[in-house]
């Protein structure tokens, strides 16, 4: 939907109007936010989004409550290098993909927690990216 579409159809959308104003303008700028990223990106996020939803409930907690935490302690260096390794995991079959995660070479120079951070997001399909984390 381009953006004068969205804004006709939030513009009728009872549950929409009944929001508060306030919600009603963040929903609007995040949507402006999403309108200004490239089509990759856009098309990253649509990935990670899926790959969230087929997490369980234990595995979204563990995401949530383990590898953000550590994931937003790194420095942005550290988090570039990790995004570069998740991303050679793109395109992958789940059996090469597998393989990957357990070649000792793909964790080599990481610390034992970027290590960890990097399994456990490679297993879980997500590549942060596009101001997700």
């Amino acid at each position: 939907m381009n953006p004068e579409e969205r804004e006709r159809f939030l513009q009728n959308n009872e549950k929409f109007r009944s929001l508060p104003k306030s919600q009603q303008e963040e929903i609007r700028q995040r949507f402006a936010e999403w309108d200004k990223l490239s089509p990759q990106q856009q098309a990253r996020m649509h990935q990670s989004a899926e790959a969230l939803g087929k997490l369980t409930p234990e595995q979204r907690t563990t995401l949530r409550t383990e590898v953000l935490p550590q994931w937003r302690q790194m420095t942005p260096e550290r988090r570039q290098d990790l995004k570069q390794r998740l991303g050679s995991l793109n395109g992958l079959s789940d059996a090469e993909r597998n393989q990957k995660l357990n070649d000792p070479s793909f964790y080599q120079g990481l610390s034992p927690q970027e290590h960890d951070v990097l399994k456990r997001l490679g297993e879980y399909n997500l590549t942060p990216g596009a101001g997700a984390y």
